[in-house]
């Protein structure tokens, strides 16, 4: 563990409110990284050299002040981590007055840097943990050495599982708040879920990797009661919306069938807002797969063709809505039957196309879909 410049920063920006005098990090060159008094900072300390040489607390004095480098009196002492000293904190003042909360700021420090270090070392597991992931779902084949591996990281390799993706809407917030952000969804997801039949991981800034354990006392309807707990209580901590895809097939040891088809449902589900299981979508699957050109050509030839006169747009999603019902299509607008007629024979007019037969329902139906897409 080192002392760097910008953890020594974060050190002074959390001790300096303890006591009003200047405070000094050195490091193990006997360079000053940071200070109170930033002039200081770049220039050597004499008075450092000697703590990390005898691991002791060192008073300076008026006297010794003028005789050492680069030195105000005060008190400096050694951080210690792992029984090593890293560097040396210095607290200008009398060294009597000072000497009181001395002690007090050191290990405060050390605290700090414990802290760090541990969050970094846990940043590395989970980074290996999701370099891992990502090899495993991008692989064509795995062997023995390639699970054991995952098994050492704590990763579930050898259960069947299904993927899912959750993708959130923060990208308005500045690096530290997703990040803690990505932390507590983590922490939520667990407070629901438990740890024994599931395996989360982030996957990228705004979205996260479960991987749900297959067995026989799985349920859809409950792992999707869930998944919307979790959406909701996510929705409502952070006033943004939570989208979730979810695979069909069951893999073991193989789990990029799985994810493939998790990340064509979040795509889905990302347009409504949503939690879309795979097995779920039928026609959404071929949509998803046209170029978005080629849907913005098949708009123009149909549907778009009546966007000058959108109460016709509205007509038409009714009259599927009711299933290409006369009556109930006439009710639910609340208009004569031989205005919906009218209408409906002005949409076959501009397009060319008549809703009432079964290709004309499917080819606007299509329509729809794709339009409702697009304006989402």
């Amino acid at each position: 563990m080192q002392l760097s410049p910008k953890l020594a920063a974060k050190i002074i920006s959390e001790v300096q409110d303890v006591v009003k005098e200047d405070i000094i990090l050195v490091d193990i060159n006997g360079i000053i990284i940071s200070s109170t008094d930033e002039s200081r900072i770049g220039s050597f300390h004499e008075g450092a050299t000697i703590v990390i040489k005898s691991k002791q607390k060192l008073y300076i004095d008026q006297i010794k002040a003028q005789v050492l480098k680069g030195v105000k009196a005060g008190i400096n002492m050694p951080i210690m981590f792992h029984k090593k000293v890293i560097g040396v904190i210095g607290i200008t003042g009398e060294p009597k007055q000072v000497e009181p909360y001395a002690d007090l700021i050191r290990r405060m420090t050390e605290l700090i840097i414990q802290e760090a270090y541990y969050t970094e070392r846990n940043e590395w597991e989970i980074r290996g943990i999701e370099s891992y992931l990502y090899e495993w779902i991008n692989a064509s084949s795995v062997d023995k050495d390639f699970l054991e591996r995952g098994f050492m990281l704590g990763i579930p390799v050898y259960d069947t599982h299904v993927c899912t993706l959750m993708e959130l809407e923060i990208h308005t917030l500045n690096n530290y708040d997703i990040h803690r952000i990505q932390k507590e969804i983590i922490e939520l997801f667990y407070s629901i879920f438990g740890k024994e039949k599931h395996f989360i991981v982030r996957w990228g800034q705004e979205r996260f990797l479960v991987l749900k354990k297959m067995d026989a006392s799985y349920k859809q309807n409950y792992f999707y009661s869930q998944l919307n707990d979790l959406k909701k209580r996510f929705e409502n901590r952070y006033k943004s919306t939570l989208a979730i895809g979810i695979g069909k097939t069951a893999c073991k040891h193989m789990i990029n069938k799985s994810f493939k088809e998790a990340q064509k449902a979040l795509k889905v589900a990302r347009k409504n807002k949503g939690i879309v299981f795979y097995e779920d979508l039928i026609l959404e699957i071929i949509l998803e797969d046209i170029p978005s050109e080629m849907q913005k050509d098949f708009l123009k030839r149909t549907i778009h063709m009546m966007e000058k006169d959108q109460i016709l747009i509205e007509t038409l999603q009714h009259y599927m809505n009711n299933n290409q019902s006369i009556k109930r299509t006439a009710e639910e607008m609340n208009i004569h039957i031989n205005t919906l007629h009218y209408r409906l024979n002005k949409i076959v007019e501009l397009t060319g196309i008549n809703p009432k037969t079964t290709e004309g329902i499917v080819i606007f139906y299509i329509s729809l879909l794709l339009l409702n897409s697009l304006n989402r």
